[in-house]
């Protein structure tokens, strides 16, 4: 099951139980981080022993900015999971995608999430890999070996199994081109990472208009409406999304 991380700062991060351990999804910043590995450490049942995955919904640096931290609290074994095209942006194959609508969405809604930041850790991160501005996605290496990365490719198809718990990976691209969400379809529950916001308190949601292709996003999300059926919806920013029908019938595209 999810478990939302309290006063986790800009991004949502998430912790998933599973038999097979833990995976911890968008670790965001060093204070994103830390708050990870003091929720673990508090839950009964639940020990930083049993990380074995730490996802990345896309490769943004208020996701993926402080995940070298909870990996030196994890096993050697933990494996940081990341869309096979983050291996091309590091690889020097092809550039981080510049995003759109920084005016009219980006910084909105930047303003919106600053009210989760309680300490200056939030705002703190590793490298400046993954700003998507030319110059910084292909420059600066993330906070983590890479040796520790798998690459999830589901060899053309657009969903495919995780190797915990029943998981399954989307691939959405939209928000970014390597953007993915997490879905178990016995729970319904769905990790979506910021191809949907929810920032309003008991809001349904909204599709995200900060992004690199917003036919894509509308198309993915056309595609999660099409094959996924959530009652709880857990966004890259803001609230938990709830509704026993489906969560997604609330959603706006705006």
């Amino acid at each position: 099951m999810v478990h939302p991380v309290p006063d986790s700062g800009l991004a949502r991060s998430c912790v998933i139980s599973s038999p097979e351990g833990l995976a911890v999804v968008d670790s965001g910043s060093v204070g994103s981080a830390e708050a990870v590995v003091a929720f673990i450490r508090g839950m009964p049942g639940m020990e930083l022993a049993d990380v074995k995955w730490i996802v990345a919904t896309h490769f943004h640096i208020d996701h993926i900015g402080g995940i070298g931290r909870l990996l030196k609290k994890c096993p050697e074994d933990a494996k940081v999971l990341l869309h096979w095209k983050v291996g091309d942006y590091l690889g020097g194959k092809t550039p981080l995608p510049a995003m759109k609508n920084w005016l009219a969405a980006f910084f909105p809604t930047a303003l919106q999430c600053f009210r989760y930041v309680r300490k200056p850790s939030h705002l703190w991160f590793e490298s400046l890999a993954g700003i998507p501005l030319p110059g910084f996605g292909n420059r600066f290496r993330p906070p983590f070996r890479e040796e520790r990365i798998s690459y999830l490719d589901g060899g053309g198809r657009r969903r495919y199994g995780l190797a915990f718990g029943g998981w399954e990976a989307i691939e959405t691209p939209g928000h970014t081109g390597d953007s993915i969400c997490l879905y178990h379809r016995g729970r319904r529950e769905l990790i979506c990472g910021d191809l949907i916001l929810n920032l309003e308190k008991d809001g349904a949601g909204c599709l995200n208009r900060f992004c690199e292709n917003r036919a894509e996003s509308e198309g993915s999300f056309r595609f999660l409406c099409e094959t996924t059926r959530p009652r709880a919806i857990f966004p890259g920013h803001g609230e938990v999304i709830r509704n026993d029908e489906n969560a997604l019938l609330g959603v706006k595209i705006r």
